[in-house]
């Protein structure tokens, strides 16, 4: 877990961690800034407690405390199991390079927001002394030790995207942008986790093809992320959708 991997990282164990919650349980303000101060997420919590995440953040949230400061791992805040595999750097080159699609993507961006600072450290103060992401502060159990540059998290995000779509078959696709909810229900999750989990023998995508779809998604996350109280820059991909 997660969790376990970042209190071990951090000098403590699980049952410290389970114990400190249990003995002030109806304190969610000493939890909280605890929590706050060593960059323990609301994922990490829920793991550490046993509760499910929603539980988690409504249970700061009746306390009067915004629990999205605790959402802090730079990449994504939810447990995303078998996903995990989705998430790599992107080492193509040409259109999907990743300097290809920073041309596409920065100038759209650029005249709302900027475009580097969804990838620079979510909270200066918890940056790593070492200048180096653990998984922890990533949010992504089996990427470590990553030196902290927005090139890093840049092809990360990237690279995702890319393995993202290469994941879903045309028809699929159809299927997620057909959905007549606001894709926030569990029938929506329920087929961006099985469209995720199954992935095709060969692609349905060519190169032009997939560069437009990443870049036009990297344009609509960049545009929620600056929207809503969430840190991690694949909270709002097909990803963190399937899996909040």
């Amino acid at each position: 877990m997660l969790a376990e991997k970042y209190l071990t990282e951090l000098g403590f164990t699980m049952e410290q961690a389970q114990e400190f919650i249990t003995l002030n349980v109806n304190q969610p303000e000493v939890i909280y800034n605890t929590a706050a101060q060593y960059g323990v997420n609301n994922r990490m919590l829920s793991e550490i407690s046993g509760f499910s995440r929603n539980i988690v953040t409504d249970y700061f949230k009746n306390a009067g405390f915004i629990s999205p400061e605790l959402d802090r791992c730079i990449l994504i805040n939810y447990d995303l199991g078998a996903l995990e595999n989705l998430v790599a750097f992107n080492t193509r080159e040409g259109i999907l390079s990743n300097a290809a699609l920073c041309d596409i993507v920065k100038p759209a961006v650029n005249k709302n927001y900027d475009y580097d600072s969804p990838f620079t450290p979510p909270n200066p103060k918890l940056q790593s002394s070492d200048s180096i992401y653990s998984s922890g502060e990533l949010g992504v159990e089996r990427i470590d030790n990553v030196p902290i540059t927005n090139e890093n998290v840049e092809s990360l995000f990237y690279g995702t995207l890319i393995n993202m779509f290469l994941a879903l078959e045309q028809s699929e696709l159809d299927q997620i942008n057909a959905f007549s909810d606001t894709g926030n229900s569990e029938d929506f999750q329920t087929l961006l986790l099985g469209a995720l989990n199954d992935i095709p023998e060969s692609t349905s995508w060519s190169d032009e093809q997939l560069a437009e779809l990443v870049t036009d998604e990297a344009i609509h996350i960049m545009d929620e992320f600056w929207n809503a109280n969430l840190y991690g820059i694949l909270d709002h991909s097909y990803l963190g959708l399937a899996t909040s």
